[in-house]
């Protein structure tokens, strides 16, 4: 019974952001961005934070780095199966000639950045994590969300 609550309460937060986008206007993209984002990885972020202040960083990073991992390869490999249950020959095309197609392949192309350039960072400080490389994300988050509202408007 408690998978059957959740699913309803996820179809209604979904039905719910589709609705207030059709009532502003945002792209579905941009509400996947943002609010659904955020909402998604509240619970995790907080979940690191308390880990990492009881003495295991390693262990906040590691769930870090994992979680968003297994989140993009089961999140993304359900959808594909979702997507071609019907045609096995279907696709989903990320069109780059409207502004969400371009948002949505920044936002790609902004993860991958961002991972290679976390690599390269701690590689570069003999495979330790300093605090200057937090400003560093966090800059490169802004970053990536300001240049998505920027292709949108």
């Amino acid at each position: 019974m408690g998978m059957v609550w959740i699913y309803f309460l996820i179809n209604l937060v979904i039905d719910l952001l589709v609705l207030f986008g059709i009532q502003t206007g945002i792209y579905a993209s941009l509400l996947g961005l943002t609010i659904l984002s955020w909402g998604n990885s509240i619970g995790d972020a907080i979940a690191s934070a308390a880990i990492s202040r009881d003495g295991f960083s390693q262990m906040a990073f590691t769930g870090c780095i994992s979680g968003a991992l297994l989140n993009l390869l089961l999140g993304l490999g359900l959808t594909l199966l979702f997507a071609h249950r019907n045609n096995s020959d279907a696709g989903i095309d990320f069109k780059a000639v409207d502004n969400e197609g371009r948002a949505t392949l920044l936002i790609i192309l902004a993860s991958m950045c961002t991972l290679l350039v976390l690599l390269s960072l701690i590689a570069s400080e003999n495979w330790s994590v300093k605090k200057w490389h937090a400003k560093i994300i966090f800059g490169l988050y802004f970053f990536t969300v300001g240049s998505a509202f920027i292709i949108y408007l």
